[in-house]
């Protein structure tokens, strides 16, 4: 449960549920954006930009949406 938890807290996450959203009513299309992953771990924006192989460009422009800064562990 908190592993699906942290996937529903990253920006990333918030991000596709915001395009997929459109009106004030949730139904099941609002999720149509947003990829099933596994929950085997504790997910984060940096885990997920990994994943996906999201650009700079790319993660610029969520933040430009979302108005958070997306956190990205460099290693």
């Amino acid at each position: 449960m908190l592993r699906c938890k942290s996937f529903m807290e990253t920006n990333i996450f918030r991000f596709l549920l915001y395009f997929g959203k459109g009106t004030m009513q949730v139904n099941q299309s609002v999720f149509d954006y947003i990829p099933l992953v596994p929950f085997d771990r504790e997910w984060t924006d940096s885990l997920l930009i990994e994943r996906y192989e999201f650009t700079d460009e790319d993660v610029s422009f969520i933040e430009s949406i979302i108005g958070n800064k997306v956190e990205v562990e460099h290693e």
